[in-house]
């Protein structure tokens, strides 16, 4: 009955002129939309404890084409998430993965407010480094994170560290200042971290990492900013100490249906320096459901070496079935300036939440 009295509203303020019949249509859209979202949100759900606990997690299984090697299906990933609140100060939240090789703790944290404007946290999670590090998988626009992003954040073996899911241990203290209307002009992070990474009962040197974030929103559609990383690592206890720094400035710009971002980072690792950069834009050609992809992913893993640049161009398109699936298709162009390899890439991704 509530619908039917909309329609008659909107037809009677087409008609007196009051409206457009295009305006009628795009509310008719939205309305719609927002009680889809709000069917959705009926599907979570807590588990009542001691204290109530919110459980979730997610899928994803992929397909993978290249042309360099074997084609595979896999399950990327296969996550499952417990967190709530002790009090009204304390919270937690642990993150285990099941989909790889063997089951591993990906965040195990206790947080404090300490007041509307800061936070502490302590324990195994995300280094406050990189914009796109930050981003969670079932949030991220394509497939693979950049080439730049995955070898200074520690989520692959072109880092020194090696692949820790871009996180480690230690404690940090983050927040949002001076609110707007509906948005925080500065949000920052910074940590003290090991530096070892993830799942190590013990540091392997006596210097602790150190790592900040800041961000700035000069309107609620814009973001500009930049993270800083000192530290240093050690292979084990009795290895020399190598330097272990990174720097990067970041830019995003979100307005449906379009967004633009991308980031530079230089890192340092011993006496390897590397850096790159990347542009990202997207488009909603249907609201809320299907979304066309473009990104160019620049590489050098040693500027020292000339003709060492690896280049990554990424069509894609993503299919939202509603907020908990969605299907990414991407095609990867990659250029490296070193030799000619037909290593080009048709993936496959379908993400499952809950």
């Amino acid at each position: 009955a509530a619908e039917t009295d909309v329609d008659r509203l909107l037809d009677l303020l087409v008609e007196k002129g009051v409206v457009t019949k295009d305006d009628a249509v795009g509310f008719r859209a939205d309305l719609a939309v927002k009680k889809q979202e709000e069917k959705e949100t009926q599907k979570e759900f807590t588990v009542i404890a001691s204290k109530p606990i919110k459980i979730s997690g997610y899928t994803q299984l992929r397909y993978r084409n290249d042309k360099s090697a074997n084609d595979v299906f896999d399950v990327r990933r296969a996550r499952f998430n417990i967190q709530g609140d002790i009090t009204e100060r304390f919270d937690y939240r642990t993150q285990v993965e099941f989909g790889s090789t063997a089951v591993t703790l990906l965040d195990a944290i206790v947080g404090y407010k300490v007041n509307p404007y800061l936070k502490l946290i302590l324990g195994q999670t995300f280094i406050p480094f990189s914009q796109e590090n930050l981003v969670s998988n079932t949030k991220l626009e394509t497939i693979n994170r950049s080439q730049i992003v995955e070898a200074t954040t520690a989520r692959s073996t072109n880092d020194i560290l090696g692949n820790k899911n871009g996180r480690d241990i230690g404690i940090q203290a983050s927040g949002s200042l001076f609110p707007k209307a509906d948005y925080n002009l500065i949000d920052y992070a910074f940590g003290i971290f090991n530096g070892a990474g993830i799942n190590v009962s013990a540091d392997t040197n006596e210097q602790k990492d150190y790592v900040g974030r800041l961000i700035f929103h000069p309107i609620k559609t814009w973001s500009l900013g930049g993270s800083y990383y000192a530290g240093s690592y050690a292979a084990s206890a009795t290895s020399v100490n190598v330097d272990r720094d990174r720097y990067g400035l970041e830019f995003a710009y979100v307005e449906d249906p379009v967004s633009f971002k991308g980031e530079y980072i230089k890192g340092h690792d011993g006496a390897t320096d590397k850096d790159g950069w990347y542009l990202q834009t997207g488009y909603y050609f249907i609201p809320k459901k299907f979304q066309g992809v473009f990104k160019f992913d620049n590489y050098d893993p040693n500027t020292n070496v000339d003709k060492n640049e690896k280049d990554v161009y990424t069509l894609g398109g993503n299919w939202y079935f509603n907020k908990w699936a969605f299907l990414q298709v991407n095609y990867e162009f990659k250029d490296e300036a070193a030799k000619e390899t037909d290593n080009n890439a048709l993936t496959g991704q379908l993400t499952l939440q809950f």
